[in-house]
């Protein structure tokens, strides 16, 4: 029985009639000739319904679908084929099928087909009835708005915001996948619907419970709702976000839903507390004037917002001491001291962590440290095993640097917390160790001060001491003496008023190098006058009364030899003093002409040691040439006065050739004299210091400081190599370029 025989006239009526587009295909596979087709079909495909019926659907329309092109199965096909095995209808998805109208033109279509059974009595399937739809608005509609979504979506992923929506009543959560990302949840759950309690379960532990409450208070008094707090984004990064939402209610005053908007503020949050914490360090570090102290109160404010271990180290070139340890938990910084003890200080020629920092001066970043790289340093099981232990998850070790000298390093270690150190974190712990090299600094200044000042003040006590004696065995032989030792009381009222300002500077050398300097030029000119009164007394003394003062000229004389010493002293620092402070008239000057003055100067002493001083040709440099005349009549003089017994002194003045990239002309100073121990290279250039006593060699101390302070000025430097009874070479390395000079310490 066909489909023709089963349809009354009125029922082709009807099918002709509705609206909806449908044809009917006989089960004669694989042709599945057209039975029937209603007027909505015949337009919707463009064809005429006398033309197709009779006909196999493939020969009317045949597939043309990449499907079929590559594989050679037919979808349409098996669809039908389905329909007639399992006696169920069959949808198929959407087919792209494009219509040529008589004229030729293309219209490109989307069709949705429903291939349905049609049965006779004793159900059998004797036809296939496809419902078409056609679907090209509907789907270029949803891609439109697909597009459009994935847009909204980018553009929101740009900006870092992700939006949310929590039905109340079935507690169900809602996302896009800018918020799984912050929240570092699966995107496909977030968008299909979470618990409330897994999405506040994804807040930072730290907020987690003041979030919660916050949100419960909103829902009291559906209000809006705003807060700023911590998650773990999909890379298991920290990330700070900013919430804001309101609490929407039913029409019976129920909640109902809360929806809202989540910003990254991270890299705001990031940079607000990067500047409280650098500034209050800041505060820290003018707080004490004990380095140690102000290092150890710095690593517990970095724990625990910056690092969960913080540890601080200072090193002299030579050994590193550890002056500060930090963690949240007190027992474990007990630990890690006394591991520290254990093990001892590492190893300098270790090529990586803290050694190599200190070596090289070179940040150590380790954003991310995996199990391999654990394996890799431990020196053995034990200690493989501990750092497993630790939990090693970031690191960022800083040097700490002063005039371009590592002094220290600090290390900033993430381990609980689980965070990933980024680059922007590394120059936070760059300005921490700058200002904490700083504080160091400062402090080792204040100290040095401190120290000279206790110097002085004894100096001033024998003074005073030498001045008592002395006064109270004149005092009763003569009205002119005691006159005189008023004057001298006076004076020695004003240097200790002098004295007291001194102190007063001393509190501030922490604060300014320059304070320091300004103080010793000061105090050289103040202290030379008393000098000269003590010594015009002393010999007014010795002239007048040396048979009234009887055993007193010993201690008379021991006076005079004192000040004189420290008259010589005063003026050999108010030298060194000079090359900062005095100004400078920068010019070309001939080497030549004034190591040719120099010699002249020292004729005296060079032929009274039967010496020899010899001079290749120099260059012209940029410079005072009062300086390069003090800085040669200092290392000639030191060359003839250092000279051995029994030997007449030879000095000999040469310049190194240069390659043509040369920055710096270098010249020798070199001598035959008695030499000293390359040990003691770091203090012949202080001030102060001196390697043989007075008795034998006279002399402050200061002569090679004021060396080093002219040639550092115009951005040279000095050296010197020597061994003991076989001579001195010092070498001075000056700018060939006058723009090689630093400038700003003119």
């Amino acid at each position: 029985m066909t489909v023709q025989n089963t349809l009354t006239i009125d029922h082709k009526k009807l099918f002709q009639s509705l609206s909806n587009a449908y044809i009917v295909y006989g089960v004669d596979d694989p042709d599945f000739t057209i039975l029937e087709e209603n007027q909505a079909h015949a337009e919707i495909s463009m064809v005429k319904r006398d033309d197709i019926i009779g006909k196999s659907v493939f020969d009317v329309f045949p597939d043309v679908s990449e499907q079929y092109l590559k594989t050679g199965v037919s979808l349409f096909k098996e669809s039908v084929r389905k329909v007639i095995r399992t006696k169920r209808p069959d949808m198929m998805p959407n087919l792209k099928y494009d219509l040529v109208d008589k004229k030729g033109n293309v219209t490109q279509k989307v069709w949705s087909l429903v291939h349905y059974p049609v049965f006779d009595k004793e159900n059998n399937v004797i036809a296939v009835c496809q419902s078409t739809e056609d679907v090209t608005d509907k789907v270029q509609t949803e891609k439109k708005l697909n597009i459009a979504q994935a847009q909204l979506e980018q553009t929101l992923s740009n900006g870092s915001i992700g939006t949310w929506f929590w039905d109340i009543k079935l507690d169900k959560v809602y996302g896009d996948s800018n918020l799984a990302m912050l929240f570092g949840l699966p995107a496909d759950q977030v968008k299909k619907g979470m618990a409330a309690s897994m999405f506040i379960g994804s807040i930072h532990p730290a907020d987690r419970d003041r979030v919660a409450n916050e949100i419960q208070g909103a829902i009291k008094t559906t209000g809006s709702f705003e807060s700023e707090y911590r998650t773990f984004n999909t890379d298991g990064d920290v990330r700070w976000v900013l919430v804001r939402g309101k609490i929407e209610a039913d029409e019976a005053g129920n909640m109902d839903n809360f929806p809202g908007v989540i910003v990254d503020i991270t890299d705001r949050k990031t940079a607000e507390n990067n500047i409280k914490f650098l500034t209050a360090a800041s505060t820290q570090f003018s707080a004490s004037l004990d380095p140690k102290v102000t290092l150890s109160t710095i690593a517990g404010m970095v724990v625990p917002d910056i690092a969960d271990w913080c540890s601080i180290d200072l090193f002299d070139g030579k050994t590193i001491e550890r002056v500060a340890t930090a963690h949240k938990d007190p027992a474990k910084v007990k630990w890690a001291k006394e591991l520290y003890e254990k093990q001892g200080p590492p190893n300098l020629n270790e090529p990586s962590g803290l050694p190599n920092v200190l070596r090289t001066g070179e940040v150590e970043y380790y954003p991310d440290i995996p199990d391999e790289m654990l394996v890799a340093v431990a020196k053995d099981e034990d200690e493989l095993k501990l750092m497993r232990e630790v939990g090693f998850s970031s690191v960022i070790i800083v040097p700490m640097k002063l005039d371009n000298k590592t002094i220290g390093a600090i290390s900033l270690i993430s381990t609980e917390s689980k965070i990933h150190y980024k680059p922007s974190d590394i120059e936070v712990a760059k300005g921490l160790a700058n200002r904490a090299a700083l504080a160091v600094y400062n402090a080792n200044l204040y100290q040095a001060a401190q120290h000279e000042l206790k110097e002085r003040k004894l100096l001033q006590r024998q003074l005073e001491a030498a001045n008592n004696v002395l006064e109270s065995r004149v005092v009763e032989r003569t009205r002119q003496l005691v006159d005189t030792n008023d004057g001298l009381e006076k004076e020695i009222r004003r240097r200790q008023k002098t004295e007291r300002e001194l102190q007063e500077y001393g509190k501030n050398l922490a604060r300014s190098n320059q304070e320091l300097q300004d103080f010793a030029y000061v105090a050289s000119h103040d202290l030379q006058e008393p000098l000269r009164k003590i010594q015009a007394f002393g010999d007014l003394l010795e002239s007048e009364y040396k048979d009234q003062i009887g055993d007193g000229k010993e201690y008379l004389n021991r006076m005079r030899s004192a000040a004189s010493r420290m008259s010589i002293l005063i003026q050999d620092l108010l030298a060194f003093s000079r090359v900062t402070t005095k100004p400078q008239q920068i010019d070309q000057v001939d080497l030549n002409v004034i190591v040719k003055e120099v010699i002249g100067d020292l004729e005296t002493s060079i032929s009274e040691k039967d010496g020899k001083v010899s001079m290749a040709k120099l260059p012209a440099v940029w410079a005072d040439a009062t300086h390069m005349r003090q800085l040669f009549q200092n290392l000639i003089g030191n060359a003839l006065k250092f000279h051995k017994e029994g030997t007449p002194p030879k000095v000999a003045i040469s310049l190194k050739s240069r390659a043509k990239d040369d920055k710096y002309y270098e010249i020798h100073v070199k001598d035959n004299g008695i030499g000293f121990d390359e040990k003691y290279l770091d203090r012949i250039f202080s001030v102060f210091q001196r390697l043989h006593g007075r008795d034998a060699y006279e002399g402050t101390g200061i002569g090679l400081a004021v060396c080093r302070k002219i040639v550092e000025r115009y951005g040279g430097k000095i050296e010197a190599k020597s061994k003991q009874n076989s001579g001195s070479t010092f070498i001075i390395k000056l700018p060939i370029n006058h723009k090689e000079r630093p400038h700003d310490h003119m």
